[in-house]
This record gives structure tokens, sequence and C-alpha cells, in this order.
């Protein structure tokens, strides 16, 4: 199929891949399970180190987890599970475990569920581990949170949306599909990712006596810094209907407030708007706690200000430029070959210019090379290499660090039957940092090359 025919295909395609994760239906307490299977034995887990777990309903379903030292057998604890996109569930708590010492929380993080799989299949894994995750463990059925970064989000989201038991949701670099009410809901973006707009898009809806913020950082697509995950997870667990105020949510309350003025000191160099958000959703998440003080006295000082007015427009103006820009680079995408993409390419995503331009700039470049991936794979699943050669190369210029091209690259060579290449391309890939090998197992395009003792070699380096 010619290039631009396949360009409608594509266009829907994009549209529907923020849902493609999952299908939400309405909130119910009945929890999806998958067939029983013979339970394996008891694993010896030791506090303060990240153990792998299968579910005891489905031993397929595998996930880590982290106890806190101090944990003992006759107290309760909150819990946060994790879903990370590429079913890396040591990823998140390796980078959180210390809040998990802080504030005596129960991390947990799926390696089953991912991008990519079939949506009744990720939810049914999700409820799984929930179920049995809260079966194990001496968990505070009042405190069940889930959270997820980019894919994991929206399965985060969506296994929320399936259950009454969930507290508070924290979703990472991708909105709910719909409101995640009455549940608290913080999400966390970085200005330059891609999906900001969308996570913005998502707050600006939400009313009502819910909690709904949006916390953001200077950063990408990425796993939010440990600060911005702790101020999540001190407002969910501020955000307690009908339980009294107690000395551990007022002493939250006061870790919230510093860590809340420690950014603010930092954001107010990028914008002014940005420290005043910040202050407003403290605000609101500490409103019957002992820091509210100190927050409300320093909001104060900017409601109204000419500065806050002044970078609400300049935002708003370059978030309208952002979208007009995306309509040209989509077209962009297939209109234009290979050379004009390094001739113009630093022209939409390098500036000089600092604040909001210079973010804008960052999401852009993500937004394509978002583009770049889910057209290439579209072409594949037309058989349209040709179309694919392209798209690869292209997205090489728009994404030079990221692995995915290189690896698609791989499977472009394996088609065109060019194992040598293929073999290059894949080491590449390690390189920029691929490392989901089962990816590749389960890759029938790689099946002819799968005992090449070269090709063995580079599957051990990830």
């Amino acid at each position: 199929m010619p290039i631009p025919l396949i360009f409608d295909h594509m266009r829907k395609l994009l549209y529907l891949l923020p849902f493609a994760l999952y299908g939400c239906g309405e909130t119910t307490n009945d929890h999806a399970q998958t067939d029983s299977v013979p339970a394996t034995p008891e694993i010896a887990i030791t506090t303060g180190t990240i153990t792998t777990l299968s579910c005891k309903l489905d031993v397929t379903n595998n996930y880590e987890v982290y106890l806190p030292t101090s944990l003992n057998d006759t107290s309760v604890y909150p819990v946060l599970i994790f879903f990370d996109p590429h079913g890396d569930g040591k990823l998140p708590l390796e980078k959180y475990k210390s809040l998990a010492e802080k504030w005596q929380f129960i991390l947990v993080g799926s390696d089953y569920t991912k991008n990519g799989m079939d949506g009744s299949l990720a939810m049914n894994g999700g409820n799984t581990l929930v179920n049995d995750v809260v079966s194990r463990f001496n968990v505070d059925h009042s405190r069940i949170y889930l959270s997820g970064f980019s894919g994991g989000s929206r399965i985060a989201s969506g296994v929320a949306l399936q259950r009454m038991d969930i507290t508070g949701v924290i979703c990472c670099s991708a909105a709910p599909a719909q409101s995640v009410a009455p549940r608290g809901y913080v999400g966390i973006a970085g200005l330059g990712d891609m999906n900001y707009l969308e996570m913005k898009k998502f707050q600006s809806t939400q009313t009502g006596p819910s909690l709904s913020e949006l916390l953001v950082f200077d950063g990408k697509h990425e796993w939010p810094p440990m600060i911005a995950m702790e101020n999540a997870m001190l407002m969910i667990s501020l955000y307690q209907p009908g339980t009294a105020q107690s000395g551990d949510m007022n002493k939250m309350s006061d870790s919230l407030t510093a860590n809340v003025i420690a950014q603010c000191d930092s954001l107010k160099a990028i914008s002014c708007l940005l420290e005043y958000n910040l202050l407003v959703s403290a605000e609101r998440a500490e409103k019957n706690f002992s820091g509210s003080a100190e927050i409300t006295g320093r909001k104060k000082k900017l409601d109204g200000s000419s500065c806050v007015k002044s970078d609400e427009q300049k935002w708003a103006d370059v978030e309208t430029q952002e979208s007009s820009l995306q309509t040209v680079l989509q077209e962009s995408i297939l209109a234009h070959d290979t050379t004009w993409w390094r001739d113009n390419a630093d022209s939409y995503f390098e500036t000089t210019k600092t604040g909001p331009e210079k973010f804008m700039r960052q999401r852009l470049r993500g937004y394509t090379s978002l583009l770049c991936y889910t057209y290439c794979n579209q072409a594949f699943s037309m058989n349209n290499v040709h179309a694919a050669e392209k798209l690869v190369k292209v997205y090489s210029i728009v994404d030079p660090t990221n692995c995915e091209w290189a690896y698609l690259q791989s499977g472009l060579f394996m088609r065109l039957n060019m194992t040598s290449d293929a073999i290059i391309s894949m080491n590449k890939a390690v390189k920029l940092g691929f490392h989901d090998r089962s990816r590749v197992t389960r890759d029938p395009v790689f099946a002819p090359v799968m005992n090449n003792p070269q090709f063995q070699e580079v599957l051990s380096g990830m």
C-alpha cells in the first residue's frame, strides 16, 4: 500500500491509542478473576528488600513487593501498587523504596501487565494482583492506592474504576479515560512530557469535592522524581473522607508543606504560574491539617498578581501554537522524505528560549516520536515494508536516543532477510537502553535468528 493511502488508517489508530490498553466499565464490586491454577510454595519475604512473588490464583502473574523494615504482624499498612508500561515492577520500587521506609507503605510493582496487552487480560491481571496483595499482607483496607506511568497509568485507573476498595490513584504521564471520583486522584506530568496537555485537559474537566490535582516537574516522559511522587502520596493520604485527624496525618501535612515550599523556590525560576498552581493544590489537600497556614500565606502573596496573569497568557499562547504544530508534524511524517526531516527537525524541536517555549519544543519531539512509533507499527501490520523503512528512518532522526527506532529497524531488516543488519540494529537498541528480552523472544519476526550465536550474544546483554 503506498504511503499516502495509509495516512487515514494511522490517524484513526493514533486517536484510539490512549484507550487501547483497557476498556472501562461501570464501577462495580465484581473483581475479575483468572481461572484457578495450582499455587506455588510460599516464598520467604525479608523486609527491606525487593522480593518476586506470583499470585496464588495465577502463577504467571508475577509481581515485586517491598515491605518496610519496621513492618510487624500486629499492624496494618497502606499499600501502593505500581503498573509500569514495560512490566518492570522492580523499577518503581527501586526508585521509591525510601518513601516506603519513611511513610510505612507496602510497595508493589506488577511484572505482568504491560503495553500492548489485550485490554481484558490487563484488567484481569490487575484485579488478580490487587486481590492477591490484599489477601496476603496486613493491608489497611481504607488505604489501597494504585499508580502507573504512561500505559501503566491507564491500567491503574482502569482497575480503580472496576473496584470500590481503591482509595486513591496516582496517574503519571497519562490521564484516566474518565473521572475516578470519588477516589482521590493526583496526576503527575513533566512539563516536557508529550502527554502534559492531555493531563492538563483532564484536570480542567474535574469538578466536585473529590481530591483531584495535577503536579508538574521539570522533566519529560518518565517516572516522576522522588519529591513529586512523595507529594502525591501525601495528598492522597490526607484525602481521607470521614477520617479524624491523627498525629500521622499532621506529620504528613507538615512534610507536604516543607516539600511544596522547597519546590516553589525552584519553580518560580521557571514561572510564577507554576509556583502558584502548586500552592493552590497543596492548600486544597491540606485544608484540614496543620501545614496549611504557611501554604495559604505564600499563596496570598501571588493571588491576583500581574506575574501570574502574564504567565497564564504566555503558557496559553504557547499551547495554542503547539496544537497547530502537532497537525503540521503529523502530516509531515508521511508527506516529507528523510532529507527534509534532517534539514528541518531541529527547527521544530530545538529552541534557545526558556520557559513555556522550551517545554513545548520538548513535548513536540515526544509527540512526533510517538507518531513515528505508531505509524511504523501500523505499516508493519499492513505488510507495507516500504512505508516502514521510511518511517523508521524518520523516527531515528526525530528521537535518536530512543531505543524503539533501533528495535523496529531490527525487525524491518528481518523482514528484508538482512540478518546481519538486524543483529547490528538490535545491538544498537540494547546500547540505547532496550532490555525487554521477553518481547524479542515473543516477536515471531525474530524466530529465524533466535538460535544465531551472534543474536544470542546480543540477547544476553539485555
